[in-house]
């Protein structure tokens, strides 16, 4: 099974990681509030204690946040998701954020080569 990291654990993201993990794959997480994401820590969800950390444990990386300044706090800075990309990683997000945004993300993760 895939080793999987989802960041953005809320009404949408958390529901989605809860299926990942049910149909058998290793999932890392982030959530800005932990204690939100305790239900699925019970059910096997490793935690990551930023997002780069989740980027470094998995090979496909998911993020699901409510807007886009959301958004540029887990992807930007030392313990951001862009920060932990590199060469062969799978990077989807599917976060409520403006299409010029969305556009600018993927280029800053095609330079990382992901």
């Amino acid at each position: 099974m895939a080793k999987l990291g989802f960041v953005g654990l809320g009404a949408m993201g958390g529901r989605v990681t809860k299926r990942l993990l049910e149909a058998g794959h290793t999932v890392t997480g982030y959530n800005r509030t932990k204690s939100k994401a305790q239900w699925l820590l019970d059910q096997g969800m490793l935690w990551g204690e930023t997002p780069r950390s989740v980027v470094e444990r998995a090979d496909v990386i998911f993020t699901m946040v409510t807007n886009t300044t959301a958004l540029h706090e887990v992807v930007g800075g030392h313990n951001g998701i862009l920060a932990g990309l590199e060469k062969g990683k799978i990077y989807i997000d599917m976060s409520t954020i403006s299409p010029a945004a969305s556009k600018k993300l993927a280029a800053e993760v095609a330079e990382k080569g992901a």
